[in-house]
């Protein structure tokens, strides 16, 4: 047969054979009123959107800005721009696969945008509109002006 013996093995500061008090259940109440609003806070930090989609695509129209503005003849196709320099050398603008990317006389590979849906360019009598789709389906617009 068992020994009926009770060993007490665990130190208890706290030892209550009643259970839960009115002190107690008070004060996890306070705990948990005084804890949601950070809990909430928490949450909100977590699912906060990006913008960097939105930076991006500001960058790559301040680089096409720049661009325009550096070039002597522009000619405007709805899915490529192509800029001709002074030196005579044609940079084109065009939708790769998920990228805008710059090729220079039909050569090179240089990467200005990335994750685009779509691209369209649209002719205007002062200069061109930009118009970008991400892949999250932001869409994005801009019109540059040409100087001649």
């Amino acid at each position: 047969m068992q020994s009926s013996d009770k060993k007490k093995f665990v130190y208890m500061a706290f030892y209550s054979k009643e259970g839960f008090t009115f002190i107690t259940t008070l004060l996890m109440m306070g705990i948990l009123v005084i804890s949601l609003p950070f809990l909430s806070y928490l949450i909100q930090v977590v699912t906060e959107r990006s913008d960097q989609s939105e930076l991006s695509v500001g960058q790559f129209f301040l680089f096409m800005r720049n661009e325009v503005m550096q070039a002597k003849q522009l000619q405007v196709y709805p899915n490529k721009l192509k800029l001709t320099a002074k030196d005579g050398a044609t940079a084109s603008f065009e939708l790769y696969q998920q990228l805008i990317r710059r090729q220079v006389d039909g050569k090179g590979h240089e990467i200005y945008l990335r994750d685009i849906q779509r691209l369209q360019f649209i002719s205007l009598p002062y200069g061109v509109r930009l118009m970008v789709t991400t892949i999250e389906g932001e869409q994005f617009e801009k019109e540059i002006i040409f100087y001649q």
